[in-house]
């Protein structure tokens, strides 16, 4: 199965180089660096007796905003604080229909799910990271009323502290404006 699932991330890697991602997995990360972060898409394996799933998701980390985050946090070590995501979550909960998984059992299966996977990152991750790698649009998802938030962070005190992180940063480079009237301003009422 080891080398069923290196194919998957070789294949993987050969088309979303296509989008500016490196084409060699990081563990079974690929990234993508933007102007102060980095966006992520990564695959999870789940490993049953004779045959595996996959699933997928998108990420992106906002270097400055990880920094404000975690800069007082002293459980984790110098390398996992570069490590941290900003935000981000599983492909088939950002497109509201549950986790998706791609069942894996032969190299024969290898076709039909790189196709699969590629597909739903094209139509669900893209996009997201599109709105996701602005910090504006990663205030508006980390910011959303109610249950709608924790889809991008289900950690409340991580969440929070991204979202106030993210709203010293873009008040800084929107000089003049405070925070609450940086909120109605760009998305039309305050959180």
């Amino acid at each position: 199965m080891k080398e069923i699932r290196q194919a998957l991330l070789n294949g993987i890697g050969n088309r979303v180089g296509e989008f500016g991602f490196d084409r060699k997995a990081i563990g079974q990360s690929f990234k993508r660096e933007f102007p102060g972060g980095i966006s992520r898409f990564h695959l999870a394996f789940i490993n049953h007796k004779s045959d595996f799933d996959v699933t997928a998701d998108v990420a992106v980390r906002f270097h400055k905003l990880e920094e404000l985050a975690n800069e007082n946090d002293n459980f984790i070590s110098k390398k996992d604080k570069s490590l941290t995501n900003s935000l981000g979550a599983e492909l088939g909960n950002i497109a509201g229909v549950g986790q998706m998984r791609w069942h894996v059992a032969t190299i024969d299966d290898l076709d039909s799910v790189t196709t699969g996977i590629l597909d739903a990152f094209i139509e669900i991750g893209l996009p997201y990271l599109e709105v996701a790698s602005t910090m504006e649009g990663a205030y508006r998802l980390l910011s959303a009323p109610g249950k709608n938030s924790w889809l991008h962070n289900p950690v409340l005190s991580a969440r929070a502290k991204r979202v106030v992180g993210l709203a010293k940063l873009l008040e800084s480079k929107f000089e003049g404006i405070t925070t609450g009237s940086f909120y109605s301003t760009r998305f039309g009422s305050s959180p």
